[in-house]
């Protein structure tokens, strides 16, 4: 049971960090004057093809931003999975920034070639980077160093 708990934590975790993921990535395409959905949309080229380049904001860009959800949350899964049981939280945030980071480079060479070749093309890289990053960070949040230190809730005064 520990085992599915873990599991179910990193794939909560996962999901999360996909969300600060996009997040960040739409912050940076704003900051270099882009569309804030360029990213999603890349990510939406894998079913839509070259038109989620010129579509817009629209369904192309749903479907990047699910795409992303489920990845990170398989990600998450992995991550909560075998490391789920580390006590330390600075621990913690260190496999998970480097499993971000690793995730992103191992990613850019087997899994995008095979289903989207443009991706690794067309991401911005330094804020890709930053984003991997981040999305590892936040991969933390699947193990029992936070699950045990939350504070209990006092009972009510009547």
């Amino acid at each position: 049971m520990a085992l599915l708990e873990r599991l179910a934590h990193g794939i909560k975790a996962g999901i999360l960090g996909a969300l600060a993921l996009l997040s960040l990535f739409a912050f940076t395409s704003i900051l270099r004057r882009h569309v804030w959905w360029e990213v999603p949309n890349l990510l939406g080229s894998t079913f839509y093809h070259y038109r989620a380049f010129y579509s817009g904001l629209g369904t192309a860009t749903v479907a990047g931003a699910a795409l992303e959800l489920v990845l990170g949350g398989a990600v998450g899964g992995l991550f909560g999975v075998a490391y789920g049981n580390v006590r330390s939280r600075h621990r913690l945030i260190l496999l998970g920034t480097l499993t971000g980071l690793a995730w992103f480079y191992l990613a850019n060479l087997l899994l995008w070639p095979r289903l989207n070749p443009l991706v690794p093309l067309y991401w911005p890289e330094p804020s890709a980077v930053l984003c991997h990053a981040v999305f590892g960070a936040c991969l933390a949040l699947a193990g029992n160093a936070w699950q045990e230190d939350s504070p209990q809730m006092a009972p009510r005064m009547r």
